[in-house]
């Protein structure tokens, strides 16, 4: 291409204009020559994948053939005797295939993602601290404080579901409110959480009635008060709908922490006419907004501290955590939405990221070192760290650094894939072996097999969570968007 492209000739119209040297020699000049032709760039004519937009090679001329391609023009040598050599038609380039996103879908913030996982981890380990014994106590006592706060991950999620559907919804469902956009809304919402909820409530269901039938104590579930098993109580686990008529978390679900998904439900339904108000203040300025949705996570930090002892299992806590935090995270989108991207802003948000971390590490020490006479018990301290919530999630949007492509890596972006069956999962899990640690000598609490079978639950949640997601999750959303 080297020796044709210096054969290149003037332009139509643009007489002078010359390719790869100021003056062409004067044998060339006189050649006799067929009119001008386009001939197609190298992939085209080689078959090989084309170039991608961006990264297209420029044509040594720059000239745009009349069909609207792009080509380099030559002439052609006319040799004696012979008609001459036909325009060869352009060959289009076309952008190289990939997945199109559904209209209006919008990739993932990969380091909320991973974040997830860390939240669902969190959970975890705030269950596994209920097992019979110490051998998990004493494996995690430099960080016990920090797994006594496991239910600030529950609100972590909480704050995470508001920012996230209404980055992905705001504009769609604020802007132009109807019946057909509330309805994929919620078709979609089912389809993500309903499957593998369904699953793993019919499993357990099925186990707790075991334990009823077959037990001889009287015990269905590691709560107080029992669960009901009754017609009334399926159908109320199976709709997602056995919170909205409980005021505390315990014997309402088969599976304890399912509680956080009739909550959810409820936000879900009460989203549409939230983001019509979303859509309407979302021009207000940035520092309202801001002091917004600090505000809005505040309410399950101040009322235990009025009605004191209150802790997670409070008349009707959890409607002011997952109210207040999903609420707040659709105020934090509005504001991260709007937030220049410049370096001093990125800078101060990795700065707030590793602030706000500190801050809630010091709040779950401050908790767990209160004495049993303190006027504010370890339960309702732990509540002062919900508030920060939302900054620490809007700063991580657009934060960068080691803390970022950490929870950005390939690893933390499955972990967060899969942290809704690990939530999900985990507590039969626990349940189960609590239940075997009582019935089997070999197993009881702090035996050397039960200290073998600790750890051995915990990475056996993630385990089944990842075939829960791959096998059940994942595929039944699938065949639900579909249909």
């Amino acid at each position: 291409m080297g020796t044709l492209t210096s054969l290149t000739t003037r332009a139509p119209g643009r007489a002078g204009a010359v390719a790869g040297s100021a003056a062409e020699p004067a044998r060339i000049a006189g050649m006799r020559t067929t009119p001008l032709v386009a001939v197609p760039s190298a992939p085209e004519v080689s078959g090989s994948a084309p170039l991608t937009t961006g990264a297209r090679r420029a044509s040594p001329v720059g000239f745009r053939t009349p069909a609207g391609g792009s080509g380099t023009v030559l002439p052609l040598p006319r040799t004696r005797g012979t008609a001459p050599t036909p325009a060869v038609t352009p060959v289009r380039e076309e952008a190289p295939a990939r997945s199109v996103p559904s209209v209006g879908a919008r990739p993932d913030i990969a380091q909320l993602t991973g974040l997830r996982f860390v939240a669902a981890v969190w959970v975890l380990l705030l269950h596994a601290s209920y097992i019979p014994g110490d051998v998990f106590a004493r494996w995690t006592a430099p960080i016990a404080p920090l797994v006594a706060a496991g239910p600030l991950g529950v609100d972590l999620f909480f704050v995470l579901s508001g920012l996230v559907l209404t980055r992905s919804y705001l504009a769609r469902m604020g802007a132009r409110p109807s019946v057909g956009g509330t309805a994929r809304f919620l078709r979609a919402r089912i389809a993500r959480v309903w499957p593998l909820y369904a699953v793993v409530t019919v499993a357990f269901g099925v186990w707790c009635a075991a334990r009823l039938v077959f037990g001889s104590d009287g015990i269905v579930a590691w709560q107080s008060p029992q669960p009901s098993l009754g017609p009334l109580g399926w159908i109320r686990q199976l709709t997602m709908t056995q919170m909205w008529t409980s005021s505390g978390i315990e014997g309402v679900s088969f599976v304890l922490p399912a509680w956080s998904v009739s909550a959810e439900w409820l936000a879900y339904l009460c989203f549409p006419l939230l983001v019509l108000a979303a859509w309407r203040v979302r021009s207000w300025p940035l520092p309202v907004l801001s002091v917004l949705a600090v505000l809005a996570a505040s309410p399950i930090a101040v009322v235990p501290l009025v009605t004191v002892g209150a802790g997670e299992s409070g008349a009707w806590v959890w409607l002011l955590r997952i109210g207040g935090g999903f609420t707040s995270g659709m105020l934090t989108w509005l504001v991260v939405d709007r937030l220049p991207r410049t370096p001093v802003v990125v800078l101060w948000a990795g700065r707030v990221v590793m602030l706000v971390l500190a801050e809630t590490a010091l709040v779950a020490y401050w908790a767990a070192s209160a004495p049993a006479s303190a006027t504010i018990p370890a339960a309702d301290r732990l509540w002062l760290a919900v508030p920060m919530f939302p900054v620490l999630l809007g700063a991580l949007c657009v934060a960068r650094g080691r803390l970022v492509d950490w929870l950005s890596s390939p690893r933390l972006q499955h972990g967060g894939r899969i942290s809704y069956a690990i939530y999900l999962v985990h507590f039969p899990l626990i349940e189960i072996t609590v239940v075997a640690m009582t019935r089997f000598p070999a197993l009881a609490p702090n035996s050397s097999l039960a200290a073998l079978a600790i750890p051995h639950v915990l990475v056996a949640s993630v385990l089944l969570a990842h075939l829960a997601y791959r096998w059940i999750e994942e595929p039944a959303r699938r065949r639900l968007m579909r249909s």
